[in-house]
């Protein structure tokens, strides 16, 4: 549910922000700092990869291999499809210079670790690969993490919490100050987010723990509290001309979603925890996100251009045909990339190394 949520404020966020500008009304002050969702993304996947390796042996080298096939055959297919399609894209609008520019690159992107390169954010497809990019390199040193962090008790844990959380609140008040290079796409703070989300994780699962902070912070209404506090905050925030800079609204954004984590990670919802709407929507979040690249803005405009519309009536259809655009192109990386791709390499290459 939360990675549908965060998926959806990143469609409202670049349908925002891009050529279409559109408009959301009172939560425009939100959806303005609609990036801050890529907080709660990592977050919430170093929660996840620590909940679904929680009986695996992370020290043992045959683990650690079946981490890795199973991490990368779920998502290079895909990346290396939405890669493909972005170069051409690229190279047919910008020719020649375009090709050598992504020849020379071809090695960074093929590896995933364009993200250590900051300048490089808005080259080719990069807007976007810059995700994927960083989540690699989380899941890289993952088994490291797992090893170290499943050896201290949990108020080392969360001394560690509150450290890396000082590290991601005061870094971007230095960026702002000295005017450095942006760090919304480093992987060193965005590998501190996913840290915090797997130490997090470490920490709800025990039931039987007597922290009266982390008993209250599982309560059921602090979810809906939180996300009010998230929402009000950050439209505040803007409503007063808080530098518009994502990385400071971590001050908003990084105890709520902390707080949101151990809310919904300790809730039950027994009647949606099957819905297949809900296991569909979610399995369709990491294409839906890829599915937002410029082109589909821009094509959107122009059909509201040759119909001359409007106003209110053109805002509503922007909204409504990019979401369908982006809705379609998710659903068509999904049913023909993803999916069967991911299948065809467990059958072939995991099922048989490892047994399963």
């Amino acid at each position: 549910m939360l990675r549908i949520s965060l998926a959806l404020l990143i469609f409202l966020f670049h349908s925002h922000m891009h050529i279409l500008k559109c408009d959301y009304g009172v939560m425009n002050g939100f959806v303005n700092m609609g990036a801050i969702a890529m907080t709660g993304f990592f977050l919430l996947s170093g929660y996840v990869i620590n909940l679904s390796t929680c009986k695996s042996d992370m020290a043992s080298s045959k683990e650690i291999g079946k981490f890795y096939m199973k991490r990368m055959i779920t998502i290079l297919p895909l990346y290396y499809t939405y890669a493909l399609v972005n170069v051409a894209i690229n190279i047919i609008e910008n020719g020649s210079v375009a090709a050598i520019e992504e020849l020379l690159l071809f090695p960074i992107e093929i590896l995933c670790i364009q993200s250590v390169f900051a300048s490089l954010f808005s080259f080719s497809h990069n807007g976007g690969s810059w995700f994927i990019s960083c989540i690699m390199i989380c899941y890289f040193v993952f088994p490291l993490l797992k090893v170290i962090t499943n050896g201290i008790n949990d108020r080392t844990r969360t001394y560690i919490i509150l450290v890396l959380s000082g590290i991601l609140l005061w870094s971007p008040f230095v960026e702002y100050f000295f005017k450095c290079q942006s760090i919304y796409s480093n992987p060193f703070f965005r590998m501190l987010e996913f840290v915090i989300g797997l130490l997090v994780c470490q920490l709800n699962m025990k039931h039987d723990t007597e922290n009266k902070f982390i008993l209250f912070l599982r309560q059921p209404c602090i979810c809906l509290l939180s996300v009010i506090i998230l929402i009000l905050g950050v439209s505040i925030a803007q409503y007063i001309h808080i530098p518009g800079y994502y990385m400071l609204y971590s001050w908003i954004a990084l105890p709520c979603f902390v707080s949101l984590l151990f809310s919904l990670g300790h809730s039950r919802f027994d009647k949606l925890q099957d819905s297949k709407i809900i296991h569909y929507l979610s399995a369709l979040s990491f294409s839906f996100f890829l599915s937002q690249l410029l082109i589909v803005w821009n094509t959107v405009h122009f059909f509201t251009e040759k119909l001359e519309l409007y106003g209110y009536i053109a805002n509503i259809f922007n909204i409504l045909l990019s979401f369908a655009i982006c809705f379609c192109i998710a659903n068509l990386l999904y049913f023909l990339v993803e999916r069967p791709s991911t299948k065809y390499f467990k059958a072939k290459i995991f099922w048989k190394k490892y047994n399963i």
